[in-house]
C-alpha cells in the first residue's frame, strides 16, 4: 500500500494532461514532457521503456523495476508507455536511461479513448533522433545506460556498436542456467550460479578487451553457453547490458533482482549499497 500511494503521489503532476484528454485534446509528447514535474535537487531521474509489443508484456515489466527500486525514495522513475512519448528532451536531464526495446514499431497505438473497434500500429522507439539523443546523452553528458533483454535486436548498428557487441538472436523460450559470475566486478561479486525458469536466452559476442563480461547463460534444452551480461564506459558515461528478461519470472529471481539494483547504482556511477532482498538461492 505505502508503494501504492507513493507512486499515487508521483503521477499527480500528469493529472493536467488526464484532464485534456477527457476534455476531447489529443495528448502529445510534448504535452506529456510539460506535465512532469521538473528535477529536484539530489534527485535521481530514471527513464524507462520496457515491453511495448505481443511478446513482452509491460505491467509487471514495470512492476518488478518499480518494486527493486521502491526503497530508493529519491529516485524518481519515469516509465514511458508508448514510443511516441519518449523524446531526446525527457531524457536531457535523465540520470539513467533503462530499455527493452527491439527494432519493429509499438503492436498497438496510444489512444485517448477506453473503447476502440480497431487495432493500430503505434510509433517506433529506434528512430534516428532517439538514438542519436541517447548515445550522445551517455557520452558527453555521462548518463548511465542499461540495455536489457532485446535492445540488442533493435538493429541499429550505432546502438549494438555502442554496447560493443554482435548480437545473436535467440531460439527457443527456455530455462536457464545463469553462471560464471564475475567475482570481481561489483555488480555480481558475491552472486552464485543461478536458475531462469523461462527466458529467451540473446547472447553476444563481445568485440573488445576493455569491455568486462558478468556472467554467462546457458539454455537448459539446446545447451548453448551464451555471454549474457557486460559493462563498459563511453565517454562519460557507464553502459551495462543485461540479456535476460523476456517475461517477468526473470525479475523475480533474487539474484537477478541484486544485479539489476547494482547495475543501476554502477551506470550512475554511485556507490552500490546492498540490496534489501538479496540472497543466494541455490548456489555460492
Amino acid at each position: 500500500m505505502a508503494l501504492f500511494n507513493k507512486n499515487r503521489q508521483r503521477l499527480r503532476p500528469l493529472r493536467t494532461a488526464a484532464v485534456s484528454l477527457l476534455a476531447g485534446k489529443t495528448l502529445t509528447a510534448s504535452d506529456a514532457n510539460a506535465a512532469i514535474k521538473p528535477k529536484a535537487p539530489g534527485e535521481k531521474k530514471i527513464v524507462a521503456y520496457m515491453g511495448g509489443d505481443y511478446g513482452h508484456n509491460s505491467i509487471p515489466l514495470e512492476m518488478h523495476i518499480r518494486e527493486i527500486f521502491e526503497t530508493k525514495p529519491d529516485w524518481r522513475i519515469i516509465f514511458v508507455r508508448a514510443s511516441e512519448f519518449f523524446t531526446p528532451e525527457l531524457i536531457s536531464d535523465a540520470d539513467l536511461l533503462i530499455v527493452s526495446r527491439h527494432s519493429r514499431p509499438d503492436d498497438i497505438a496510444w489512444r485517448a479513448e477506453g473503447l476502440v473497434d480497431s487495432m493500430e500500429k503505434g510509433g517506433q522507439f529506434w528512430n534516428d533522433e532517439n538514438v542519436s539523443a541517447i548515445i550522445d546523452n551517455v557520452q558527453s553528458r555521462g548518463m548511465g545506460f542499461m540495455a536489457l533483454h532485446n535492445t540488442i535486436a533493435c538493429k541499429r548498428t550505432e546502438i549494438t556498436d555502442f554496447l560493443d557487441i554482435k548480437p545473436i538472436m535467440h531460439d527457443e523460450v527456455q530455462p536457464l542456467w545463469v553462471h560464471e559470475l564475475n567475482a570481481d566486478h561489483p555488480i555480481t561479486q558475491g552472486i552464485g550460479k543461478f536458475y531462469i525458469t523461462h527466458d529467451e536466452q540473446f547472447a553476444a559476442i563481445i568485440k573488445s578487451a576493455s569491455t568486462t563480461t558478468l556472467f554467462e547463460t546457458t539454455g537448459i534444452h539446446d545447451k548453448r553457453p551464451a555471454v549474457g551480461g557486460w559493462c563498459l564506459s563511453r565517454g562519460k558515461g557507464r553502459v551495462v547490458a543485461l540479456l535476460p528478461g523476456h517475461a517477468h519470472y526473470t525479475y523475480r529471481a533474487p539474484e537477478y533482482q541484486t544485479i539489476i539494483w547494482r547495475s543501476a547504482h554502477w551506470a550512475m556511477n554511485m556507490d552500490v549499497p546492498q540490496y534489501s532482498k538479496e540472497k543466494n538461492t541455490l548456489y555460492l
